[in-house]
């Protein structure tokens, strides 16, 4: 394996351009000193991994867009005819992405995003970052849809992310189709995380510790706290923690010893962080907000424009004492 100086300058390599801060060697090893020194190569090496496939640069999204906006399954009646919305306001990580578009369409067409969708248009271009569990491109959606009189004016949407989470995403697609009866909706994107149940024994490609392992006392309690806030039907469907030995097939760790490792690691540092928040938030786990009863979302999607909050707190808390790997930006 290689030294800690090595990894560190590796992971720069690859996240460098985060969030428009100054992520160097001595920002990494400033986070990394919260961890047992004797864990640092491991969690390096195995960060290294992950990001490596999970992580976008500007570059890489660049070209993401470049390709799609080029794409005439998306774009069949060509851009003119197209009306790209903004259910943020002008506001994150839409807007930025809304803001690249506009300059690959500018160089490439002569046109801008402005100037599409003029005139009669009932086919619309929803873009964003990714789909996590949904809940708040759900809500944008449904606020959006409030300006239409007639829902029959929405012939055709396409939604374009750069990323998907498979868990919740047939709840998505069903939402979708409620709010939106009458249109013909698609879902494109570049990456796509499977971190559902139904395949877990196969593969699950996010953070959840494993069983099997000798958590510390604190997190050993937390852990029961969420157990017992589960019927016993609901734990043996969706279990807290997933089973030693699963998924069989992991292409972001490098190693299944090494996984327990980490996600212990990231577990144990998230319950310190949760049960010290000053205003705890019941929906913030260690691995990540999420609404279900889990130990957290577990995201292991990063981009050059921030992190997003159903990733593990030991990557993007900052308080109680907390220095962050990657501060977080509203996603």
């Amino acid at each position: 394996m290689k030294d800690t100086a090595s990894l560190i300058s590796s992971l720069v390599a690859v996240v460098g351009d985060y969030g428009g801060m100054a992520f160097n060697d001595k920002h990494v090893q400033r986070w990394l000193d919260q961890f047992p020194e004797e864990h640092h190569k491991v969690i390096l090496k195995e960060l290294g991994s992950i990001m490596d496939k999970a992580y976008l640069s500007k570059k890489e999204t660049k070209r993401m867009i470049s390709e799609v906006a080029a794409d005439r399954n998306v774009f069949s009646e060509g851009l003119e005819k197209a009306r790209f919305m903004d259910t943020n306001q002008g506001a994150g990580t839409q807007q930025e992405l809304l803001q690249l578009f506009d300059e690959t369409i500018s160089e490439a067409h002569g046109i801008s995003i402005e100037e599409c969708g003029q005139g009669e248009s009932s086919s619309y271009i929803y873009v964003d970052e990714a789909i996590w569990s949904g809940e708040q491109f759900i809500d944008g959606l449904r606020t959006w849809v409030r300006d239409f009189d007639d829902l029959h004016d929405i012939s055709r949407m396409d939604i374009i992310v750069l990323a998907v989470h498979t868990r919740d995403l047939d709840d998505i697609r069903r939402q979708m189709g409620r709010i939106l009866p009458y249109t013909r909706i698609s879902l494109w994107h570049f990456i796509e995380f499977e971190n559902g149940l139904q395949h877990a024994k196969e593969i699950f490609e996010g953070y959840w510790p494993s069983s099997g392992l000798g958590y510390n006392e604190e997190t050993t309690d937390y852990i029961s706290r969420i157990v017992k806030m589960k019927s016993r039907t609901r734990e043996k469907e969706v279990p807290i923690l997933r089973k030693s030995g699963h998924p069989k097939s992991d292409a972001y760790f490098t190693g299944a010893m090494n996984r327990k490792l980490v996600e212990r690691l990231f577990l144990e540092k998230g319950v310190e962080i949760v049960n010290h928040m000053k205003k705890p938030e019941i929906y913030m786990k260690p691995m990540g907000y999420d609404a279900a009863r889990t130990l957290g979302f577990g995201s292991y999607f990063i981009s050059y424009m921030g992190i997003s909050k159903h990733c593990p707190l030991v990557l993007w808390w900052e308080d109680e004492g907390w220095y962050p790997l990657f501060p977080r930006n509203e996603i």
